[in-house]
């Protein structure tokens, strides 16, 4: 028990500094900008702020109950997950007189929560976990050869995209059709561009290693 309270306090913590920091941006906002950014979206700088406490109170205590995921590395993106969908669900909460729970409002807080928490989730699994597992290890530390193998499954991936959804889509809500654009054909090409950039930033860091000695 004493365990549970510990990781709900915990989540609850991380929840509500992540609440702050996102309460300053919006406060820097309102000084610089007035009124006007939340008059178009039909809500108040209070009311968008009492959101952002609220989602990341309840993110925090889901990330709390949560916690022994955290074993795993699709723990993790669970994880981050779970404390980015109360953010999103009650981040437009000041629109007055609107539901929290209309099924746009929930389809786009999934959507969000999936791609931002789950990339969230497997940054700061890597942060944590600095070797291993192999497969992952080839991605934060690419060869040339595994450059390539990325990039060949990448364009694959995303040339199937291409063709397969809008043939499949035209009647899928829109949110659906992002998440299948964004799955297979966005984050496939990402995965590889991000795995490029760190191969050059290693080849770089042996080029200077080599110069100094």
């Amino acid at each position: 028990m004493k365990r549970i309270l510990g990781n709900l306090l915990n989540g609850l913590s991380l929840g509500l500094v992540v609440a702050t920091g996102l309460s300053v941006w919006v406060l820097l906002l309102r000084i610089r900008a007035g009124t006007a950014p939340f008059e178009r979206l039909d809500t108040t700088f209070t009311a968008v702020v009492l959101g952002y406490y609220e989602g990341g109170a309840a993110g925090g205590l889901l990330i709390g109950l949560a916690w022994p995921l955290g074993r795993w590395f699709l723990g993790y993106v669970l994880l981050g997950m779970l404390g980015i969908l109360p953010l999103y669900v009650f981040a437009p909460g000041g629109r007055h007189g609107s539901s929290l729970l209309t099924p746009h409002n929930v389809a786009s807080a999934l959507l969000g929560a999936f791609f931002l928490g789950g990339a969230v989730g497997v940054w700061i699994w890597s942060d944590d976990h600095p070797n291993g597992p192999s497969w992952f290890d080839r991605l934060r530390f690419p060869t040339l050869r595994s450059a390539a193998a990325v990039w060949c499954g990448a364009v694959f991936i995303a040339s199937l995209a291409i063709v397969l959804v809008p043939r499949w889509s035209f009647y899928w809500p829109f949110e659906l059709v992002v998440f299948a654009a964004g799955t297979f054909f966005i984050v496939p090409l990402a995965t590889a561009v991000l795995v490029t950039m760190r191969l050059f930033r290693m080849g770089r860091s042996r080029d200077v290693a080599g110069r100094a000695a």
